[in-house]
């Protein structure tokens, strides 16, 4: 085999084995995540405000799902979006998770084993967000998959 081949292939091996790990991100910060271009911003639901800290996120491409995370201090804000948007079920955001239990991060929400009274979810574009009024932590997951 000559060697423009076996480069081809190692290049091949080598973008098919990192987009199957996922495109980790995390930020400690508002300011640090705001200073990213806006195709990482867009792995992140439109509902970021300035006070958020401790922002994860680990998207796939194949198939299109993301998985994340962030805390909130300021109440108000957080609590007008989800009552400005339609809230949808627990279940559904369940579901879309369960769909994609494989990518699943560990550091994401077990569903299985929280407080299901202090949540709300709502669908924001493609994003299913749920909302722990407890923590003040906010969990999305973005999913193409038929619920």
């Amino acid at each position: 085999m000559n060697k423009g081949k076996i480069l081809m292939l190692l290049i091949l091996a080598i973008l098919t084995f990192s987009c199957q790990k996922g495109y980790k991100q995390e930020y400690k910060t508002f300011a640090e995540f705001n200073e990213k271009n806006e195709r990482n911003k867009g792995w992140f639901p439109p509902i970021i405000h300035n006070d958020v800290t401790d922002l994860r996120n680990v998207s796939y491409l194949d198939p299109l799902c993301a998985f994340g995370k962030f805390n909130y201090k300021n109440s108000g804000f957080y609590d007008s979006i989800f009552s400005a948007n339609e809230k949808i079920s627990f279940d559904l955001f369940n579901n879309k998770v369960e769909q994609n239990i494989k990518l699943k991060p560990n550091w994401f929400l077990d569903l299985k084993e929280f407080d299901k009274s202090n949540v709300e979810v709502i669908k924001k574009e493609e994003f299913y967000v749920l909302k722990n009024k407890k923590d003040k932590t906010i969990y999305f997951i973005l999913s193409n998959s038929i619920p």
